[in-house]
């Protein structure tokens, strides 16, 4: 997220993404760590329950973490083949 920040609400299972203006809030549906990798699965926290998950990555630029949506067909397979056998 460029010109913003992110950070997880521990205590409410949250992604926060934050432009230092406003707030957007996603609720962590699961996390998992795949060939050292962090992947989120996260909803909308505003939708409903029947809100569609997106699945995003954390990755290290330099010194600085960045979330990257998985767009990869095949990446995104590798994480919900892991999430599915976990479930």
């Amino acid at each position: 997220m460029s010109d913003g920040q992110f950070w997880i609400d521990e205590e409410k299972k949250q992604l926060v993404l934050s432009d230092g203006e406003s707030e957007s809030r996603f609720y962590i549906e699961d996390d998992l760590v795949i060939d050292g990798t962090k992947y989120l699965i996260i909803v909308d926290s505003e939708g409903d329950k029947d809100s569609a998950a997106t699945v995003i990555k954390i990755v290290n630029e330099g010194e600085e973490e960045l979330i990257v949506p998985v767009e990869d067909e095949e990446e995104f397979n590798k994480v919900k083949h892991e999430y599915t056998r976990k479930g």
